[in-house]
């Protein structure tokens, strides 16, 4: 089941893009990243505790297939589009829905 995007993720994706969030380099890096997103938005303990298990710092271009721990390659995602894709590239659809376009 996709859970979709918020305005938080839309604000973490937006803050991956534009360089906010630092160079991010590992998958605990964009994690990190988020909840202080989501707690500086006012969310609670528990619905941050809830949206980050809804969630994984997905790579665009997967690292198996060349893909870079790095901010360029990194999007916040619903956990269950990761998975689904696999070593797939995120589509640019999905970028644009996820605010990382």
């Amino acid at each position: 089941m996709s859970h979709g995007y918020g305005k938080e993720s839309h604000a973490i994706n937006e803050g991956i893009k534009g360089g906010d969030a630092g160079k991010l380099k590992s998958n605990q890096d964009v994690r990190k990243y988020a909840q202080g997103v989501y707690k500086e938005s006012g969310l609670t303990n528990a619905q941050i505790k809830s949206r980050m298990a809804q969630k994984d710092a997905g790579h665009i271009i997967a690292k198996n297939c060349g893909g870079k721990d790095s901010a360029s390659n990194y999007m916040w995602e619903d956990r269950h589009n990761n998975r689904a894709h696999g070593d797939d590239p995120i589509t640019k659809a999905e970028m644009k829905k996820a605010g990382r376009l």
